[in-house]
């Protein structure tokens, strides 16, 4: 098992929103395979977000600091559950990265995490997580369901 040492997403906003574009988007399709495996394997992650995706710099020869070169690993398990799961269906998670449906009450669904996928992704261009500014109460869990989303920032690539 490698150790991810340089610890997780949200601790390393500020020097990601700096990478070039290839770089972002290398990460994204990490973290996205990954989810991918999850889901192919019928689970649920039910907690993605930005503090469960932890970093390791990769150094293929050790004297070219140029060749360092970031992977990414999904973790904290711990609420995963069955696509099907006969659980006590419980609300958690961190609130900028839950599903409206899911602060509705339903459950968590393989289309939830994909809508927390989608909130790592504005991270990566905006560098702050969503609904930073915002107190995580109750008003941004009504405003969430009834359709607010962090908007896109300028130059984002389509």
């Amino acid at each position: 098992m490698d150790y991810a040492n340089k610890g997780n997403l949200r601790e390393n906003l500020t020097k990601i929103i700096k990478y070039n574009w290839k770089q972002k988007l290398y990460m994204l399709y990490q973290i996205i395979s990954g989810l991918s495996e999850i889901h192919k394997q019928n689970f649920i992650h039910c907690d993605f977000h930005d503090g469960n995706i932890l970093i390791h710099k990769d150094k293929k020869d050790k004297e070219d600091k140029e060749d360092e070169r970031n992977n990414v690993y999904i973790c904290d398990f711990g609420l995963c559950q069955p696509v099907k799961s006969s659980l006590k269906y419980n609300i958690y998670g961190v609130l900028p990265f839950m599903a409206p449906e899911v602060l509705r009450g339903k459950p968590f669904t393989q289309a939830s995490d994909i809508y927390s996928f989608s909130m790592i992704m504005w991270e990566f261009t905006s560098g702050v997580p969503p609904f930073n500014s915002s107190a995580h109460n109750i008003e941004l869990s009504l405003s969430i369901c009834k359709g607010e989303r962090p908007e896109v920032i300028e130059n984002t690539p389509q």
